[in-house]
């Protein structure tokens, strides 16, 4: 495996090896199952925040682009991706939403989801959202794993721009 800097001056490996067709089967179906029953906005927030947390630049890059698609201007991105820093900026069911989605992606026993976490997002989503958005957390959270592990390059997207690769975020 060669490494070498990108035109960004950042250290970069080559993509490696994709997973085989088979096993792609039931992750398209995972995607298929969300895409159908989870809207729009709450798949953009927990792919943008779940995707940040992992570092996945693939994801985060595909993510920025379809959200941008949907309408989302930064802002509305950054406060998805940063909630902590942008809580201010995001509605209590948002909030209630990314927090899950936290709870899922940084797993620490059976203690990660509280009870009071399950029971916000119940009354937020419903019993039936709440099971959707839990598999939509899964989800990404697995796409991040197969883009990290086989190094996807997120130069390799079409529409995504330079921005959505590389932001530049103030500090």
């Amino acid at each position: 495996m060669s490494t070498h800097r990108n035109d960004h001056g950042q250290h970069t490996h080559d993509q490696r090896t994709q997973v085989s067709a088979g096993a792609m089967v039931p992750m398209l179906a995972l995607e298929a199952y969300t895409r159908a029953r989870v809207s729009r906005s709450d798949s953009h927030l927990i792919r943008l925040r779940v995707s940040a947390v992992n570092e996945c630049r693939f994801c985060t890059a595909m993510h920025r682009r379809d959200a941008r698609k949907d309408g989302w201007d930064d802002a509305r991105i950054v406060a998805a991706e940063d909630w902590p820093a942008h809580a201010g900026e995001l509605s209590e069911g948002d909030l209630t939403v990314l927090r899950f989605a936290d709870a899922i992606t940084h797993i620490r026993g059976e203690d990660s989801v509280s009870d009071q976490l399950w029971d916000d997002v119940v009354r937020h989503r419903g019993e039936a959202g709440t099971g959707q958005l839990l598999m939509e957390a899964v989800t990404i959270n697995a796409w991040n794993r197969i883009a990290v592990a086989t190094r996807k390059d997120p130069g390799s997207l079409k529409g995504v721009r330079r921005e959505d690769i590389d932001p530049v975020r103030p500090r």
